[in-house]
């Protein structure tokens, strides 16, 4: 059941729907932000229901007070010529603590809350060529569970490590692995919140009296208990309103309650002798909002430099036009008076 204040994008479905991390036998591969809940080899996503819409059901989004207990069922698709063998387990999400991206614990982290509460009714799974498997699983709602969103997700990873990858100049063994999320919301008060905070807007010191590029960092943190998918605008200009330009696009994020991400925007065009001025809004469903606005000084000693020796030189041809256009008395004849005449 999907709640009104569920983001819209995550509503209708947009990509970007599962987690994607990696771990090693021996060396462990840190997780990845979520892509897609399909690698191209297998996929992971919500069993459809009897009786489907047009519609697909591509993450599980679910509703209930503390103390209870949801079943549900998860498909797993091989989509490979060969015979696949996973490992299933429920993983806690959390957010990158840089950028934000998306993504599911690996088996051998710690799980606090849906990796804790769920059930998967197969460990091991082994599914044949071009074939598929539902998988039932159960997520025991604690009685002391908090109200809000709870997120995580139901992953399947490889048995065995099929890929590559090299650390250091070494080659490892890669246990890669896909997952469906997770949206679970128990009853009781929901408050959302964003803040925004720790803004820092830097640049390169401009040696040349030519534009520069500046970099702004700040933090977005999801402080209520609700996950949100916040719409995040940066603007910046400079000295008489002009424009800077953003390099790259601003990211979409998806932030479970409680998480917290440095967030980076790249700008052109910051003149050698600037003041610039940079504003981050971040907006989500519920009429949440946060605006913080901060400033910097750019300064190109050469360009300060060139500056006052334009401003000295239009002083000295100013002046030197006001002397010429002065008004000098010429071929004024003296008239003398009757007695120099007498």
């Amino acid at each position: 059941m999907c709640h009104p204040l569920w983001p819209r994008r995550l509503r209708t479905g947009v990509a970007a729907l599962a987690a994607a991390f990696a771990a090693v036998a021996s060396t462990v591969v840190p997780a990845g932000p979520a892509t897609a809940a399909d690698n191209g080899e297998w996929a992971v996503m919500p069993t459809p229901p009897a009786n489907a819409g047009p519609a697909p059901r591509l993450y599980f989004f679910l509703e209930s007070p503390a103390g209870r207990t949801l079943t549900d069922s998860v498909r797993v698709i091989n989509r490979t010529d060969t015979e696949r063998t996973f490992t299933l387990y429920g993983a806690d999400a959390y957010n990158t603590a840089r950028d934000g991206g998306f993504a599911l614990r690996r088996l051998d982290e710690k799980h606090s809350d849906i990796g804790v509460w769920t059930a998967v009714g197969a460990r091991t799974v082994v599914i044949p060529p071009k074939a598929q498997a539902d998988i039932p699983f159960s997520i025991t709602i604690p009685t002391n569970a908090s109200p809000g969103d709870h997120v995580g997700g139901i992953v399947a990873m490889e048995a065995v490590p099929g890929g590559r990858s090299e650390q250091n100049g070494v080659a490892v063994a890669v246990q890669r692995a896909v997952g469906a999320r997770i949206y679970l919301r128990v009853a009781g008060p929901e408050v959302p919140g964003l803040n925004l905070a720790d803004l820092d807007l830097t640049h390169r010191t401009p040696w040349l009296p030519t534009p520069v590029d500046g970099a702004l960092e700040y933090t977005l943190a999801n402080t209520g208990n609700l996950h949100l998918a916040p719409t995040i605008t940066v603007t910046a200009a400079g000295l008489f309103g002009h424009q800077i330009r953003q390099r790259g696009a601003t990211p979409q994020l998806d932030l479970v309650p409680g998480a917290e991400a440095r967030m980076r925007a790249q700008f052109t065009g910051l003149w050698p002798v600037d003041i610039v001025t940079a504003t981050v809004t971040a907006k989500a469903d519920g009429g949440v909002l946060t605006v913080r606005t901060t400033r910097t000084v750019v300064v190109s000693w050469t360009g300060l430099a060139v500056l006052a020796a334009l401003i000295a030189a239009g002083v000295v041809a100013w002046r030197r036009r006001r002397r010429t256009e002065a008004a000098r008395p010429r071929g004024v004849r003296r008239v003398r008076t009757p007695a120099e005449v007498g």
